[in-house]
């Protein structure tokens, strides 16, 4: 999963959300140098990235974007699943999107001295061009895989992904649906972490249909 799915599944902990923003960028960084919440927020995000490798609807997904991006699919899908979670964002939250990731620029610069050099040097631009926000967006998941087309070894297919996007919705819909279905649970079961927005006895049930 990419940034938002990171921060949906983080639940109401703002340091646990906080390590799993972070959790890509700390190579050379002792996780036990990080305050506990922050430190747990890290390890769940690489159990979310696990899961997410490892779930079958995820691999069927990959299939719709190997045409285009061969092994990097799976890099591809991540993105793409931000712009799944903002599409769906009132069946899976009972938060509004946009005050949720405000708040969380603002959660960030608070926790200025516990970011890691790469964040330091990028908060600001993810900020002033509200990249999280624009993930609501076909345009906003294109131009972030234009931008790691320009940075990284990431073929050049953002093209593909505004076809697949505007005109196989509906047949990737169930997939995503049920993979997040699955991973609220195995995150609730792992960490007694519910998504953003829900209570333990009140929480998204999807009803997908593969």
């Amino acid at each position: 999963m990419n940034f938002l799915g990171h921060l949906y599944l983080a639940g109401s902990s703002k340091d646990i959300r906080f390590g799993n923003f972070i959790a890509d960028h700390i190579k050379g960084i002792a996780i036990d140098s990080y305050p506990p919440e922050i430190t747990r927020g890290i390890m769940m995000h690489r159990a979310i990235d696990y899961f997410t490798d490892s779930h079958p609807a995820m691999s069927e997904c990959r299939q719709f974007f190997r045409p285009a991006y061969q092994k990097y699919a799976g890099v591809v899908l991540d993105v793409v699943l931000d712009y799944f979670l903002c599409h769906e964002w009132a069946l899976l939250s009972p938060r509004a999107l946009r005050p949720f990731i405000y708040e969380f620029y603002f959660q960030l610069l608070l926790r200025w001295r516990w970011l890691p050099p790469f964040w330091k040097k990028k908060l600001p631009r993810l900020i002033r061009d509200n990249r999280l926000y624009r993930y609501r967006r076909v345009e906003g998941i294109c131009e972030s895989l234009d931008i790691m087309t320009r940075t990284t070894s990431l073929p050049n297919g953002s093209a593909f992904v505004r076809e697949v996007l505007h005109e196989r919705y509906d047949e990737l819909r169930p997939y995503v649906l049920q993979f997040i279905q699955d991973i609220v649970q195995e995150m609730q079961r792992s960490y007694s972490i519910t998504p953003i927005g829900w209570t333990d006895d009140k929480v998204l049930i999807t009803q997908p249909n593969i």
